[in-house]
């Protein structure tokens, strides 16, 4: 009888320890489970950010102050710009062609940006220039464009210190003018064939009826939401 007790002693220590050991590899698994999902969402929205940056090219216009009039201006100077320039941009195939076509007319953009600022009454300087800046998480309609870097025309009108104005100049989103040369359908269609598969999905994610779409949105936006509140 003693060895029985001895025996059933000695199952209860082991089983105690063995609870221990569970419980510590339910804890290491959880944590490295986490880690995995962070790590996972971290590569899958720069992923899907970075492939889209590569693609696209951005326009930025900055206004003077927030003031209503320095608002207007800002987008009188939008209007001046598509219009004149916007039958060139139309003829570019690829974001290459995009940016080497605005390259070779920065000047002339900066003049016409200027003699509308002049035109309307005011005396801001304009300046014009092709960057690589941050963009914020954007909404255009029906479109997502994740936050991060991207090349973009930059017009900056007097202090640049008012509310900005954006848009996709490739593929050709700024629907201003007629004079675009596309239509909202042939614009959806451009940026359909520009794009992956995955990250059209996450561009139009807020038109898709599918969940999935929608879902992995909010993958991109919770991580870049979480990177923005570290900072």
């Amino acid at each position: 009888m003693g060895r029985i007790y001895e025996f059933m002693g000695s199952v209860k220590e082991l089983w105690k320890k063995e609870k221990w050991y569970w419980c510590g590899a339910v804890v290491i698994g959880i944590a490295f489970s986490a880690a995995f999902g962070a790590q996972w969402t971290k590569g899958y929205s720069e992923m899907i950010q970075n492939g889209i940056s590569a693609k696209v090219v951005r326009f930025h216009v900055l206004a003077n102050s927030d003031s209503d009039e320095d608002q207007a201006l800002k987008l009188k100077v939008r209007d001046k710009v598509l219009e004149d320039y916007g039958a060139l941009l139309s003829d570019a195939q690829s974001k290459e062609e995009t940016l080497a076509a605005l390259d070779a007319v920065k000047e002339e953009i900066c003049k016409s940006a200027q003699a509308e600022v002049l035109a309307q009454g005011y005396d801001y300087p304009v300046s014009v220039s092709l960057v690589r800046e941050d963009f914020p998480f954007k909404r255009y309609d029906d479109y997502i464009f994740p936050a991060g870097v991207y090349d973009a025309l930059r017009i900056e009108i007097g202090e640049a210190e008012g509310r900005n104005w954006w848009c996709v100049l490739y593929p050709q989103m700024c629907y201003v003018d007629a004079s675009w040369g596309f239509s909202t359908q042939e614009s959806y269609e451009r940026l359909e064939n520009t794009l992956t598969e995955e990250e059209f999905l996450i561009v139009t994610a807020m038109e898709q009826d599918k969940i999935t779409p929608k879902v992995k949105f909010k993958i991109v936006e919770w991580w870049q939401e979480r990177e923005v509140t570290k900072e």
